[in-house]
């Protein structure tokens, strides 16, 4: 019960998170009035705020991030869009939580240190990784920065 609660929660984020990233201007197709009254929030493509994910990256080249609810700071659920430079890889890691990752653009990859990267994901491709269980990701240079939405149901850290 509890997985299909997660699993319904990250379908409903990435259908959100995909039509976020649809090339629809504000201007030219409006949110409907009665639509976005119904809405908590509406957020388009064009004003989602992506920020450093490492503050201390003064260049701006690094990965950064769009908190789409919880807190990057606190131990609890959070989601939020992943923008990925091309080449970027983080190198072996773990997370003290489990996460769930949809792929929305570009060619990413996760894998065990040490392994193949083997294919990219493809847009709506998406992979668990267990909490605590090192891993590497890589978002290709070819085929541009990758976008991801990613969900830590127990707060997001980062060990290397």
């Amino acid at each position: 019960m509890k997985t299909a609660i997660v699993w319904s929660l990250l379908g409903t984020a990435v259908v959100a998170a995909l039509a976020a990233v649809m090339p629809v201007q504000a201007a030219e197709h409006p949110v409907p009035a009665a639509v976005a009254g119904a809405m908590a929030t509406v957020t388009l493509a064009d004003h989602v705020k992506f920020v450093p994910l490492d503050s201390t990256d003064t260049t701006g080249h690094g990965p950064k991030v769009a908190v789409l609810f919880g807190d990057l700071k606190q131990k609890g659920p959070v989601a939020f869009l992943a923008l990925l430079p091309a080449g970027f890889s983080a190198g072996p890691h773990t997370h003290a939580s489990g996460s769930y990752i949809v792929s929305i653009k570009g060619n990413y990859h996760e894998f065990r240190p040490g392994e193949a990267h083997g294919k990219p994901l493809g847009a709506g491709g998406h992979l668990f990784w267990p909490a605590n269980s090192a891993h590497n990701n890589l978002c290709e240079q070819a085929g541009g920065p990758c976008l991801n939405y990613a969900y830590f149901p127990n707060g997001f850290d980062v060990k290397k």
